[in-house]
This record gives C-alpha cells, structure tokens and sequence, in this order.
C-alpha cells in the first residue's frame, strides 16, 4: 500500500498557525489542502450568514429586485418556474416562500411532470401565455432558454432568470439574468447551486424592504502617527464598499481644502464614525480648528445590537475582531468596516435570524446537487445543517424523523443518503410537485402526510432502478470492454426516463468510467451523463451539442435530449471519440492528508475533522495514515457482510473501527500489526455519540 502525502509549505504552516492560533497539524492539513488565502480561512472558520457575500456584487440582482417588487406591488401573476431535481425542487420552495413572505398573493410553480423534458418548452410557453402570468422566474433553469424567454419577451411577458447552470454562446433577453456563471456577472463565486443562487434573490428582495437598501455613506477613522495623522474613509453601498480614500498628513500643515478627502467627502452623504469625540480631535489636529465635519456616532447604535462592544475603543476591538483576521488593510479601518456591517444585518432579523429558514432548504439543494463545498458554499451548508440539526423546519421534522435523524447533528453524509434520495425520488418517478408540496407546507400533520407519499415513492423507486441496473448489466459491461474502459454508453426503450441519472451515477461508480445512459421513446431520447474526478460531463457533451435540442449540467453530471432519429449518429460519434480520450493512468498510491505517530492519536484529530466540515465536492473526509497498529479484537459479524467490525490498538488508546467491503477480510485477525489509512469519524446511536475510524485502505505490517 502506497501513501501519498503532499508536501507542505512549512514558512506558510506556520503563518496559519499563528495567525489563526490552531494547532501545528491543523495548519499543516489546510496548507496541503490548498486552504491557505485568507477568504478561505474565513469560509473554513465562520459559521455565521454576515460573512456570506452579497447578492448585489452581481448587477442584474439590482434589475430583479426591482422587477419583482413592481410585480408584488401591482398584484402581477407571477410563475416561478424550477427543475424535478433536488437543487431544482428545494429552489422553487425558496423562491415561492421568499415571495409570499415579501407580499405577493399570486404565485404559482411549474416543474416538469412525467416525460416532460428539463428547461422550458415552447409549449410550456404556449401555457403560460394562455394562463395570463405576467413574470416569469426560472429557477435552476433557463439559461439556456433562448428561443423560449424570446417568445415569452415578446408577448409582453417579462422572464427573470436565475440559475447556475453553464451558459452557451448567447444569452437569453430576460429582464435580469443572476448565474454566476455567466461571464462578467460580477459575483465573486461561481460554485453556487441553483437553490442557493434563489435563496441570494430572496436575500436580496428582504434587504430591498429595509432602509439600507439603495443607501449610501461614508465611514471614516484617523488615528495618529509619528508625527502625522492617517485618514482613511470608505463610501458604502448596499453594505459593499464601492470607494475608500487615505491620506497620511502632518499634523496641522494642510488645510483640508487641499486634499483629496474633500472631494470624498462632500457628497452630501451621512458620515459614520465611532466615538465621534475622538474622531473629531483627530481631524482637528490634522486641519485646525476651523474644519467642520459633521460626524455621526454609532456608537449607542452598536452597543445595542452587539453587546460585546460595549465600553471598548476602536483599537480595542480591532484586537478582539473575528473579521478583521480576514482583511490585509488596516485594522481599526477594517474593524469600522465590519462592525458598521454588522450592526446593520443584526438590526434587521428578516435579513439575518429570519432568513435562516432559507438556508436549511438551500443546505440540501446543494448537496444533493454535488456543489463544490468551498467558498460560501461551506457557510451555507453549515449553518444549513445547524439549523436543521437543532430547529428544523415543519416540513422537515417528520422526514427527519422517519429516517431516524431527529435529534442528530447532522452532516451531508447524512443528507446524502437520507434526505436527498427520498425528495429526489417523486421526481424521478414523474411527480415533483409531491416533494415540492412537503417544501411548502408549515403544518405538520400535512408534512407526515406527504412524507409517507414520498418514502412509497422512493420504494418504487428503488426497485425500479435494481430492476433497471439488472436488465442493462450485461449492456454495461460488453460497452465498457468495446470502448477500452474509457465510456459507457447505454440505451435501452426498458429504462424509466427519470432513472437514467441514478442508473448513470451507480455505472460510473462501479466502473469508475463516464456513463451515458439513454432512455427511449418511439420519438425521443431522454439521456444523463455522470463521472466521477478528472472528467467534466457539461465539456465533453458540448462537443455533440448538434445533436440535441437541449443540453445542461456541470462537471459531475449532465443531461440531454434528442430526436429518436439521431441516437445511432450520436452513439457512434461519442464512441469515435472516446476511443481518442488519453486513457488516465490508474493511481496506485492513496492519498492522505498526514502520517499521525501513536502519541498524537487522540480526541485531537477529530476537532481537526470538525473543522474542515462540512465535507463534499473538492472537500474530501480526512484521511490520516497510521503505520504499524495493532488488531486489539475482530467483532463477530452481525448479519451485514459488507462490514468488518473491528478495535485497533494505537498510541495510548483502543479504537473502534469499520470497513466497508473488504475484498480480503478473513486474512485479518486479531494480534496482527497492520498499516491503515483512516477516515475519523462519529457514530450517534440513540442520542450517545462515539468516536470511531472508518478505514479507507488496510494492509499487514510484515516488518
């Protein structure tokens, strides 16, 4: 068993170590890991929504804002239009509930039902010109909807699109379009899923009822040098700075009609300092006496809603600052900076505390639709999880329940493999709206309800995809073997239309090749592409975007549609093409994030495992390689063969341990010395929790 471990940067090991006071091996994992900037120290270290970014650095969110307003205010019928996934269902939830709770009385959702393919559909356009919507907001979709939004445009109805899917050459002519992927958007992330992109809209449309939005002002400092006075001011909008000005002088030798700072300042905009008496001094001796600034203090403002700043000068807080860790300007500026836009969001629970609701739903989308868990996304999920783990929403509880999660701290292995496939069940099965309804229902009697109606759903479900995954093996297998392992590609008329992603994602794991698995209709093909690391799925099907009437997805997973007519050309087109594909080369080594002598196999590295949660896409578990431990006892097995229960003893302590589908287990037993490399990980039964190891790779020690 070969170990890969990178090398680390030791010179920046040890800023992180002393910069954000964590231990040696907690700054080490993270420089190899690649989290080293100070914005993904703070994504990796904050929990709290403040530090997410703001909607408003996309310049269209503006355009939606206040498009939407207009709709609620004039009573327009809008129509949200989602996606029959996860991210699409749990997108429409939020964009339905953000609208009603911001006024507006005549909402409805469409996703598609049945056979109907993703996206809009002229004659999904053709319903709702006759049903008289007025707006149109797509959520998880439309992006690509060109000809669709063109039609919508021009019979009057405005189209507000909001996705996160890859955009072709052209975009369509909505009245505002929010996908971070579209270039030059402006967003600073462009990993976000199309249930978090909705939630940002709805963030916003709260932020717009306050008194904040469309605001501006100025916060300024100065504070003393040697033998100078620095000022530093920065002009805010919406909360995000948008100018900042410095200026160093000696003190008294300028008059402050010869600076720039006049020019920054006299714009007839509030000016908000903290302390005012001292800011004023300061200035003072920078000018004279004779300036005249009018300053606002927040100072009784700021103590209100953040207690801790009570009786603590600027500098003092810039010492105690969590945010100004983050920021490479000066310290007290940064600190003004934060706490101003701190003071602001806790003062308005719709868009702090109220709006935590949105982000349980948002947590699952993201998931479920295999988002990369770095940047916000790590906030999102967090505190997503947080809030379902302690205050779950109505609609949750029971599905919580029924999958014996209630009570749980709970993680995206969690969701994964619980949540998830049961939402994602109804619309595989042709029926979205089911999972959809749970999304929007506060009465808990109902939730119970549906939540059975969806746990039946993804019982079929279950069984339809064994009996699929059965009737294709042999398809599988012969396709894989005739394109040299490098694809898979099936098509059967047998194959249920909303299987094919799950039927895809199951091939591609077994195999650990790209799948494309197509179903068939007399006039139609309906396909999913998935693959697992180094293979982007959205590229490669760009490359046969002739052949469809419609394509979308990223990285991971894809889908696409098509006339029957063409699926043979298709075939043999992809087919040709794969067989040009360099084939990767199989790695023998596994990678870990650190060798752990015995003395440091404690509690320790499980506050690591913590830390770097929540865990998915491009955040991979923790893997930790130990050498030499020794099989302390091997449990009797107890009905499930896919699991070796056993106890290792390292370093001064005897660990629970578990492997799933050991290909060799009866080799092991009890007294060998072994070298393992190891996942840690926390078992809850029955509100206990217990620290165990699940073993990734395991070898006898022959030395």
């Amino acid at each position: 068993m070969k170990v890969e471990i990178k090398q680390s940067d030791s010179a920046r090991v040890r800023y992180l170590k002393e910069k954000y006071s964590m231990s040696l091996l907690a700054a080490t994992v993270l420089e190899r890991r690649g989290i080293d900037t100070d914005e993904e120290m703070m994504f990796t270290l904050e929990s709290d929504s403040v530090y997410l970014h703001s909607p408003f650095e996309c310049d269209d969110v503006y355009s939606a804002v206040e498009r939407i307003r207009d709709a609620i205010e004039s009573g327009e019928k809008i129509l949200i239009f989602g996606d029959r996934d996860v991210d699409g269902v749990t997108a429409s939830a939020i964009m339905y509930r953000g609208l009603r709770e911001a006024g507006a009385e005549d909402v409805s959702v469409r996703l598609p039902e049945g056979d109907e393919p993703y996206g809009l559909t002229m004659a999904q356009v053709d319903e709702i010109l006759e049903k008289g919507y007025t707006l149109v907001i797509t959520v998880d979709s439309g992006i690509t909807s060109i000809d669709e939004i063109k039609k919508l445009e021009k019979n009057g109805i405005d189209a507000i699109v909001l996705d996160h899917h890859i955009p072709g050459d052209s975009l369509p002519p909505a009245a505002a379009i929010f996908d971070p992927l579209v270039a030059g958007s402006g967003y600073p992330f462009t990993g976000l899923a199309g249930c978090a992109v909705a939630a940002k809209i709805v963030w916003a449309l709260r932020f717009s009822q306050t008194d904040m939005y469309e605001s501006e002002c100025i916060l300024l400092h100065a504070e003393p040098r040697n033998g100078t006075i620095r000022i530093e001011a920065a002009r805010l909008e919406n909360l995000i700075e948008t100018d900042r000005i410095v200026e160093e002088l000696v003190e008294g030798a300028m008059s402050i009609e010869r600076t720039r700072l006049i020019d920054f300042l006299a714009v007839n905009l509030p000016i908000f300092v903290l302390d005012s008496d001292t800011e004023r001094n300061m200035l003072r001796k920078a000018f004279g006496n004779s300036v005249d600034i009018s300053l606002i203090d927040i100072r009784g403002r700021l103590e209100s809603v953040i207690p801790s700043a009570r009786g603590r000068s600027l500098f003092d807080l810039a010492m105690i600052s969590r945010a100004v860790r983050y920021k490479d300007g000066e310290k007290e500026m940064e600190t003004l900076i934060s706490l101003f836009r701190s003071m602001m969001f806790y003062s308005s629970p719709s868009i702090s505390t109220g709006f935590d609701k949105y982000l349980q739903l948002a947590a699952i989308g993201t998931i479920a639709d295999l988002m990369p868990m770095k940047n916000e996304n790590r906030i999102i999920v967090r505190r997503g999880l947080k809030l379902m783990s302690e205050r779950p929403l109505e609609c949750l509880k029971p599905l919580l329940g029924r999958q014996n999660l209630a009570g749980k701290k709970l993680n995206t292995r969690d969701i994964s493999f619980y949540v998830a496939p049961v939402l994602n069940a109804a619309g595989r099965m042709g029926n979205p709206v089911t999972a959809l309804s749970l999304l929007l229902t506060d009465d808990i009697r109902e939730a119970e309800t549906i939540t059975d109606k969806l746990l039946e759903l993804n019982r079929k479900r279950q069984k339809n995809e064994e009996e699929a995954l059965s009737m294709i093996a042999d398809k599988a297998a012969a396709s894989r073997e005739q394109l040299g392992g490098k694809m898979i590609i099936i098509s059967d008329e047998r194959i249920p239309r909303g299987l094919t992603g799950a039927i895809a994602s199951k091939l591609a794991k077994q195999y650990t090749s790209p799948s494309i698995v197509m179903a068939e209709t007399e006039e139609r093909v309906f396909a999913s592409m998935r693959c697992q690391k180094g293979f982007n799925a959205r590229s490669f099907l760009s490359v046969f975007s002739s052949f469809f009437d419609d394509f979308g997805g990223h990285k991971f997973a894809a889908g696409f549609s098509m006339p029957a007519e063409n699926k043979d050309k298709f075939i043999e087109a992809v087919s040709g093409y794969a067989l040009t594909l360099d084939e990767s080369e199989e790695n023998e080594e596994i990678e870990a994030d650190a060798e752990i002598p015995g003395e440091y196999m404690t509690e320790k590295l499980w506050e690591i495992s913590q830390l770097l949660e929540p865990y998915g896409q491009e955040n991979e578990p923790l893997q930790f390689s130990i050498h030499k431990a020794e099989i302390a006892e091997i449990y009797p097995n107890k009905g499930d063969s896919r699991v070796l229960r056993f106890a290792v003893r390292y370093g001064r302590f005897i660990w629970p341990a578990l492997w799933w589908s050991p290909d060799d287990r009866d080799k092991y037993s009890k007294g060998m010395h072994v070298d393992i490399v190891f996942t840690p990980d926390i078992n809850y039964w029955k509100g206990q929790s217990k620290l165990q190891i699940i073993i990734q790779a395991m070898e006898i020690n022959e030395g």
